[in-house]
């Protein structure tokens, strides 16, 4: 496999990690915390958040800067780990940025 395009698989895996936790926390974390007083899910998954989402953006901001990506495009990327569901989308361009690259299919 072309270097560039285990960059994006790397980039499509820390988004599904940024976002799984992301949905995890809010969906069932905070709920439990604050409709059945127990805390100890957020204590536990807020940090592995944060270790994902940090692991996102250091994933992105190493691997476009040795591609041609637009800015337009970064910041998709960067405004999409801010939104619930946005890993996503995020997922999306990262998988029309590797067809444009793998090329037309024979």
């Amino acid at each position: 496999m072309d270097s560039r395009l285990k960059q994006l698989e790397r980039i499509r895996h820390a988004a599904l990690w940024g976002g799984a936790t992301l949905v995890l926390l809010l969906g069932i974390a905070v709920p439990l915390k604050h409709l059945a007083g127990q805390s100890g899910l957020v204590t536990l998954m807020g940090p592995l958040h944060g270790m994902a989402f940090l692991y996102y953006l250091s994933t992105v901001t190493s691997n476009v800067t040795a591609d041609d990506w637009t800015r337009t495009e970064v910041a998709q990327l960067i405004g999409c780990a801010m939104l619930p569901l946005g890993a996503w989308f995020s997922i999306g361009l990262v998988k029309r940025k590797a067809a444009a690259l793998a090329g037309p299919a024979a």
